[in-house]
C-alpha cells in the first residue's frame, strides 16, 4: 500500500517513499528501509524531521554516515554540501509553505544520497520539495538522485524568480506612487519589499556559492557525483541574482527619492512655521510692552488705547510682511 502523507507521516515520520526503475516512480509502503538497489534502480525517502520516529528510519538505513545522522538530527541553518564516505550530504534552501500554499519564510531541506539512495528531510512544510513530490505522484521521471537534486534546485530557483517578478511589479507600483509626489510618501510597502529582495538574494547567493564550490573543486571540495550537474542551473542563478541586484538598486533609489520628498515636505513646513513666527514676534513685543504695569505708557488713559495698540500691531506685521516679500522669503 503506498505511503500517504496524511496517515504515514504522523505514524512513521515518513512523508513519501518511491523506487525509481529506469526513471519511472513506484510508491513504496511504510515499512520500506533505504538499502542497496539493483542497476537501473534507486529510491527516494522523504522524512518529517519534527517526528522523532523519522530518526528510527535513519538509523535503520545501512551505510548512512554518522555525519548525515547528526545533520538530520540537529538541522543546519547554513546552506552546505559535503562528501562523506561515498555519500553527499548537506542542506538546501527552500521556502516554507503556509496553509494556503503560499511561500513564506526561509526553510532548510536536509539531504543525503549515494549512487542508489536519496534521503531528504524537513521540519516544516517546504515549497520546492513538496512540488517535486506532487510531480512524482503524477508520474514525473527522475533518473538518479542527482537528477532529483537538480530538479529541487531548479524548482527553488524558479520559485525565487517568480517572487522577484512579483516584487518587481510591486516596486513599479511604488515608483509610480512616489513619482506622483504624494502627500504621505512613507505610506508604502517599500521597506518590506526591500527586505524580501535582500532575503531572497542572500539565500540564492549562498546556494550559488555552495554549488560552484562543489563543482569547481577549490581546496579539495569537488564532489564527483555532482560534476557538471549544475552548469545550466548556475547560469540561471546568475541571471536571477542579477535581476535581484537590479531590484535592490531600484529599491535603494526609491528609498532615497522618498527621503528627498519627506525632507522637502519637512523644509516647507519649517519654512511656513518660520514665517509665522517672524510675523508674530513684533506684536508679541508690542503687547508685552503695553502689558507692563508702570506709569507713562502710551494711550494709558485714552478711550481708544486698545484700538491704537492693535493698529500698531497690524502695521508692524504688515511692514514685516512687506520686508519678507522684498527679501523674497515669501513667493
Amino acid at each position: 500500500m503506498p505511503i500517504s502523507e496524511e496517515w504515514a507521516g504522523p505514524a512513521h515520520g515518513v512523508i513519501c517513499a518511491y523506487r525509481f526503475l529506469d526513471g519511472a516512480p513506484q510508491p513504496l509502503g511504510p515499512d520500506f528501509v533505504p538499502a542497496a538497489e539493483p542497476a537501473g534502480a534507486w529510491t527516494w525517502t522523504h522524512l518529517r524531521l519534527s517526528d522523532v520516529r523519522a530518526r528510527g528510519k535513519l538509523t535503520e538505513t545501512p551505510g548512512l554516515p554518522a555525519e548525515a545522522l547528526e545533520l538530520f538530527a540537529e538541522g543546519e541553518p547554513r546552506v552546505q554540501i559535503s562528501q562523506v564516505d561515498g555519500w553527499v550530504i548537506g542542506a538546501l534552501p527552500d521556502l516554507q509553505r503556509d496553509l494556503a500554499g503560499r511561500p513564506g519564510e526561509e526553510g532548510r531541506l536536509v539531504f543525503a544520497f549515494d549512487a542508489c539512495r536519496l534521503i531528504t528531510g524537513r521540519v516544516y512544510s517546504l515549497h520546492a520539495v513538496d512540488d517535486l513530490r506532487r510531480a512524482v505522484d503524477k508520474g514525473q521521471r527522475l533518473e538518479s538522485p542527482v537528477h532529483a537534486l537538480v530538479e529541487l534546485v531548479e524548482l527553488y530557483v524558479g520559485l525565487i524568480e517568480g517572487l522577484l517578478d512579483d516584487l518587481g511589479d510591486e516596486l513599479s507600483g511604488i515608483e509610480d506612487y512616489v513619482l506622483a509626489k504624494p502627500q504621505h510618501p512613507h505610506e508604502t510597502r517599500l521597506a518590506a519589499a526591500r527586505r524580501e529582495i535582500a532575503r531572497h538574494r542572500r539565500e540564492l547567493q549562498a546556494l550559488r556559492s555552495v554549488l560552484a564550490r562543489a563543482q569547481a573543486g577549490r581546496h579539495g571540495r569537488r564532489i564527483d557525483m555532482l560534476a557538471d550537474a549544475f552548469v545550466e542551473g548556475l547560469a540561471w542563478m546568475e541571471d536571477v541574482d542579477a535581476e535581484a541586484a537590479g531590484l535592490a538598486e531600484r529599491g535603494r533609489l526609491l528609498h532615497e527619492e522618498m527621503d528627498t520628498l519627506i525632507n522637502s515636505a519637512t523644509n516647507r513646513n519649517m519654512g511656513a512655521l518660520t514665517v509665522i513666527s517672524t510675523l508674530l514676534i513684533p506684536p508679541t513685543l508690542i503687547t508685552g510692552a503695553f502689558g507692563m504695569n508702570v506709569p507713562g505708557l502710551p494711550f494709558e488713559h485714552s478711550r481708544f488705547g486698545f484700538v491704537w495698540a492693535s493698529a500698531v500691531c497690524v502695521a508692524v506685521v504688515g511692514a514685516a510682511l512687506l520686508l519678507l516679500r522684498r527679501m523674497r522669503v515669501l513667493g
